[in-house]
């Protein structure tokens, strides 16, 4: 585990960050609202116990901490992470070294509620146990791709994707922008005129969507994320941001591009992956949601493995 609660605990001058920020976690069932200070803890929590699951970056969990509601507690060296989105709390997989099993099953047996966004790591601690349940929740599987794939679209069952950038290219001027901290702001302008043709403003999950991103853009030099913009006519058309989720994976938080120019969205994710997917052998486009065009797209570019989810309820003694 990062840190036991129990003996005191002596702070000496220049404990690292995340150190500090721990012993300032409510012992559960206390929880406080996660901000922008639990950062080095969380951070360090996904260096020791490196996450799968797209939900398990700092960036994720503050740019939505509203929506979701997001709360943060100890409970033996684990942290907790809470969501009171719903009419009943519900958690996610306890963050660190703790004994995940032992730290789940005192939380289901003191509130009677559950878990969500469970990967197949906890499951398996939970073999043979008839007490609990577990329900697949596949609109919130992640696609996993070989960045390889992504960059080279080998072979005819991307032959669709190589048109439509070929496409692109040969009718269209356009100029790749890397986005840093000066310049992201950009992405404003862009995903409004984004939102005007999705209507967003009446579309709950692309508002709350919205909302995540202006988060993440105010943020986005402190949070070390990757991203980039394409430019055609004078105008960011397209635009992606992503970071890494652990040693062999980049996350992509956002890739959108106007659904009006044809191969722009192929474009943009392979200049993208290009430029910054290097280093990491997969990229995860996260989930579908269970929309269908969504869940049509991501399979036409070949996923190489599905993560799986779960819900995790206590269902009999």
């Amino acid at each position: 585990c990062l840190l036991s609660r129990g003996s005191p605990v002596r702070i000496r001058p220049g404990t690292p960050n995340f150190v500090m920020e721990y012993m300032k976690l409510s012992p559960y069932p206390k929880f406080r609202p996660i901000d922008i200070t639990d950062k080095p803890l969380l951070d360090e929590a996904f260096r020791v116990s490196p996450p799968k699951i797209s939900e398990f970056t700092f960036t994720n969990l503050y740019a939505w901490r509203h929506i979701y509601k997001f709360s943060l507690s100890d409970l033996n060296g684990s942290i907790i992470l809470r969501t009171d989105e719903f009419a009943a709390p519900k958690f996610f997989t306890p963050i660190g070294k703790g004994d995940v099993k032992i730290v789940i099953e005192k939380i289901l047996d003191y509130t009677g509620g559950s878990f969500m966004r469970v990967p197949d790591e906890t499951k398996a601690f939970f073999e043979g146990d008839d007490s609990s349940k577990f329900e697949p929740d596949p609109d919130n599987f992640d696609y996993i791709y070989r960045t390889e794939d992504l960059v080279k679209l080998p072979g005819k069952k991307y032959d669709g994707k190589r048109n439509l950038i070929k496409k692109f290219r040969s009718t269209h001027e356009h100029e790749y922008i890397v986005l840093n901290g000066l310049n992201a702001k950009s992405m404003l302008d862009f995903e409004d005129a984004w939102c005007s043709i999705k209507d967003c403003d009446n579309v709950t999950g692309l508002y709350n969507e919205r909302e995540a991103l202006r988060e993440i853009i105010s943020n986005f030099a402190s949070f070390k994320l990757a991203g980039g913009a394409i430019k055609t006519e004078g105008m960011v058309r397209a635009a992606v941001i992503g970071e890494r989720l652990n040693n062999d994976t980049m996350v992509m938080h956002i890739l959108k591009a106007d659904p009006n120019i044809a191969g722009l969205y192929q474009v943009m994710m392979n200049e993208f992956l290009s430029r910054e997917g290097g280093a990491f052998k997969f990229v995860n486009l996260e989930q579908d949601l269970g929309v269908e065009g969504l869940r049509k797209s991501k399979l036409s570019y070949h996923p190489v493995e599905m993560i799986k989810k779960y819900t995790l309820t206590k269902w009999k003694r």
